[in-house]
């Protein structure tokens, strides 16, 4: 029997996806839109974490500007990690949906504090979206998909920004973790949802029944297995209300989980479009709740009193359901956009009398005016409100960074995401600001420029 019950290939065997991004803003220029909704190919670089820092990096500004926010209750909970474990969310749009960066910032953190479990995985695959490719989320099955940026909803999507909805009432998924070097068992799946699931057997990745105890709840699921697994086969049935958002996978030890939600094409209002993601990410107990987004805020129509507004709903709504979560802002870095200029001329007709005017398009790119404003809306957003911000537009070059990052191979071809040597960069440098606001406090910045 194939792993999970599945014909797909499983470890070992993965294809790594290439990297999808999504924009929907209407507003936002056609051939950027293009680019973004077409295929980003994000070259198979070293996989060495500690890579050189370029030069042009301000390391003097890798810091947490905390804005008189408390982070004692976060010091605390990681000097108590080999005890119970801390859990961190980050939510943002493809940056983190690919989960490049935010991986890095995991294994750093997990290797330094212990790995609780791999944590929140989202059926991407499922819903034809590129899948990060440490973890498994599939099924033979056929469901009724819907993403976050979907002009339309045909059925509630949940806090990861993925929504799957079986078309029988009996159905199977296999989800677990995977990789050529990381060894990373899980003693219990919660599975998120709505509607009413019952879990009716479990088995590993050779068809074997594994003993379990499912424990429902409201709107999760929890499956707890009776001995550790890295790969698992759920069978359940439904009422036809059903629609499952994702899972988390948990090793049932102390250290760190560090959660990602990122969606392809998200902004601020895509979150606040679902209007729960801080009521459903409460399960995961988050000690810190980390927000990267206004990229794709830069690809369309500016209202700044809006963009702060659109931020603090999505504040308000994961503080009001977590409120003794610690919550990060962070700004996005300068990056281009295409510019297409348009010429004509008149030539002369072949072979015939009279001439022809042909038009041509020239496709360009320079930095985009929009990140910058934005990055200033987030800063004075923070400091209004006693949020802590992680100003990576500037950490990352400030003004003018985008050429040093595309002449060091540490963008992709779109100049707007980064390549992975330049995704492991950024997680890095994020990991080393946290450690100094955890381990530092003294060391953090307590105003922007």
């Amino acid at each position: 029997m194939a792993a999970c019950g599945l014909s797909a290939p499983l470890i070992g065997q993965i294809r790594v996806p290439d990297q999808v991004v999504e924009e929907t803003d209407e507003d936002g220029d056609d051939n950027d839109r293009a680019v973004r909704e077409g295929i980003v190919v994000i070259p198979d670089e070293a996989d060495d974490i500690d890579i050189p820092i370029p030069r042009f990096i301000k390391t003097a500004a890798n810091h947490i500007i905390l804005n008189g926010a408390d982070w004692g209750k976060l010091r605390k909970a990681f000097e108590q990690s080999n005890q119970s474990p801390v859990s961190i969310v980050h939510i943002g749009d493809s940056h983190i949906q690919a989960d490049f960066s935010t991986a890095t910032v995991r294994e750093l953190l997990q290797y330094d504090f212990g790995n609780a479990g791999r944590g929140l995985i989202a059926p991407f695959k499922i819903c034809g979206t590129n899948q990060p490719t440490d973890y498994l989320f599939q099924s033979n099955n056929s469901w009724k998909t819907v993403k976050l940026m979907n002009n339309s909803w045909i059925q509630t999507v949940g806090f990861t920004g993925t929504s799957i909805r079986p078309a029988s009432p009996t159905s199977e998924i296999c989800v677990g973790t995977c990789g050529e070097e990381d060894y990373n068992p899980f003693t219990s799946v919660t599975l998120f949802h709505n509607g009413r699931l019952t879990v009716k057997d479990v088995t590993d990745k050779e068809g074997n029944a594994i003993h379990f105890r499912a424990i429902p709840s409201r709107d999760y699921t929890q499956i707890i297995l009776s001995e550790l697994h890295t790969v698992v086969n759920v069978k359940f049935t439904s009422a036809g209300d059903l629609t499952l958002y994702g899972a988390s996978l948990s090793g049932d030890r102390p250290g760190v989980f560090y959660h990602a939600i990122g969606n392809n094409g998200a902004t601020y209002d895509s979150y606040n479009r679902i209007g729960t993601v801080g009521l459903g990410i409460t399960p995961l107990q988050p000690n810190l709740v980390i927000v990267s987004l206004g990229t794709n805020e830069a690809f369309g129509r500016q209202d700044i009193l809006g963009f702060k507004n659109s931020i603090h709903t999505l504040v308000g709504n994961i503080r009001r359901a977590n409120p003794d979560a610690l919550v990060l802002l962070t700004t996005p870095m300068e990056c281009h956009r295409s510019v297409v200029t348009t010429s004509k001329k008149r030539v002369k007709r072949k072979g015939k009398k009279g001439y022809r005017t042909v038009t041509t398009h020239n496709k360009t790119y320079a930095v985009n005016p929009n990140i910058a404003p934005l990055r200033k809306a987030i800063l004075d957003y923070g400091k209004s409100n006693g949020i802590a911000v992680y100003d990576w537009y500037e950490v990352a070059g400030g003004a003018g960074a985008s050429t040093s990052w595309i002449s060091s191979d540490l963008f992709a071809k779109d100049r707007v995401h980064h390549s992975r040597q330049g995704y492991s960069l950024n997680g890095r440098l994020l990991y080393d600001a946290l450690m100094d606001a955890v381990r530092n406090p003294e060391l953090a910045a307590e105003a922007a420029e």
